[in-house]
């Protein structure tokens, strides 16, 4: 929900793991599994609390959301309803172009959603909602991407963690997903409060790490549950 990284690998495929930054207080979420939306398969850890998820995916869709837009914003409750069933409702919709056309995003606190959908080509879609607007852009499909929520931190270090980000890849050749499971394990300088792996003062860290890794022959989720020190690897066999 706070941190993202996107790998363009072959057989127009992809490795996309996400820090989950939030408060130790929360109560730990629901590993992945499978649950039918709209009659489709989507596979996705499940928040106890708000009932959503901050990621998911199945077949051409793949779904991160962090939270805060461009940056960081005042909150203003109530709201409507909670980010976590964004990715939910998605798969109401025929579509990106669908869903950005005819979702209500009104009353909804700010985020940016990332959207990969795969099939002939690849599509990596950046959805921002700032509280008044949506802003969509398509980012380039063949680049490694790392996106960083704006409602915990600043410009600066969102910029230090590009820098992170680019030297990680030029000293490991090629990527995996094993490698950048310790990315995001390791990442940074020392500095706990804003290092991939983030804690500040055991009231709000990292709680778990979630990778999904799609190409062609192949669809597998890894899950670490960083509170309870469990993990979880899952190869789905199922057409989405």
């Amino acid at each position: 929900m706070c941190v993202l990284t996107f790998i363009p690998t072959s057989q127009n495929g992809f490795i996309l793991t996400s820090n989950r930054d939030e408060a130790t207080a929360r109560i730990p979420a629901i590993p992945p599994k499978k649950y039918m939306i709209n009659g489709s398969p989507v596979f996705f850890p499940k928040d106890p609390q708000g009932q959503g998820t901050w990621i998911g995916g199945c077949g051409n869709f793949t779904l991160c959301l962090l939270n805060g837009a461009f940056q960081k914003h005042v909150a203003n409750p109530p709201y409507r309803q909670s980010r976590g069933k964004v990715i939910l409702d998605f798969y109401q919709f025929k579509g990106v172009e669908d869903f950005i056309e005819r979702y209500d995003f009104d009353g909804i606190e700010p985020f940016t959603l990332v959207i990969i959908e795969t099939g002939v080509l690849m599509t990596v879609n950046e959805i921002r909602w700032d509280g008044l607007r949506a802003y969509h852009q398509i980012i380039p499909s063949d680049q490694p991407t790392i996106w960083s929520s704006s409602t915990l931190y600043s410009d600066e270090i969102i910029k230090e963690r590009q820098g992170w980000f680019k030297s990680f890849l030029s000293q490991n050749t090629p990527i995996s997903a094993e490698n950048m499971i310790d990315f995001h394990h390791h990442g940074g300088k020392g500095d706990v409060q804003n290092d991939i792996k983030m804690n500040r003062n055991n009231q709000l860290k990292t709680i778990s790490i979630t990778q999904f890794k799609v190409d062609d022959t192949d669809f597998t989720i890894r899950y670490e549950d960083l509170v309870n020190s469990k993990k979880y690897d899952y190869r789905v066999f199922v057409e989405c």
